[in-house]
């Protein structure tokens, strides 16, 4: 298990080793874009899944990177317990509801 890399342009994804510190800047073999760095529970799509591309895309370009969503389980007396980890949708429909429910997770 290790962290990808990513060109959304190309739909192509690369490993990139365990130690997340340790990474390179890469740039797409193919295009020469830069490459978006996400964990390693990232699971690309084929590259013939165009709309499942576009999932992915829509996610990064609103802050989530494949990092840990948690989904909220109760709040009382103002503390709000988590619990279990969010799934991350497959299709566009789902994610933009994704977006908005868990907006104050995202990477700024």
């Amino acid at each position: 298990m290790g962290h990808k890399v990513v060109c959304l342009e190309c739909k192509k994804s690369f490993s990139q080793g365990t130690d997340f510190n340790d990474r390179r800047e890469a740039n797409c073999p193919d295009c020469g874009k830069s490459m978006t760095l996400l964990p390693h529970r990232f699971r690309p799509p084929k590259k013939t899944e165009d709309k499942k591309w576009e999932t992915v895309k829509f996610l990064i370009e609103n802050g989530f990177y494949y990092q840990h969503i948690y989904e909220i389980v109760e709040t009382k007396n103002g503390v709000t317990n988590f619990q279990n980890y969010a799934k991350y949708p497959d299709n566009l429909r789902d994610a933009k509801e994704f977006v908005e429910q868990y907006k104050d997770q995202a990477r700024k």
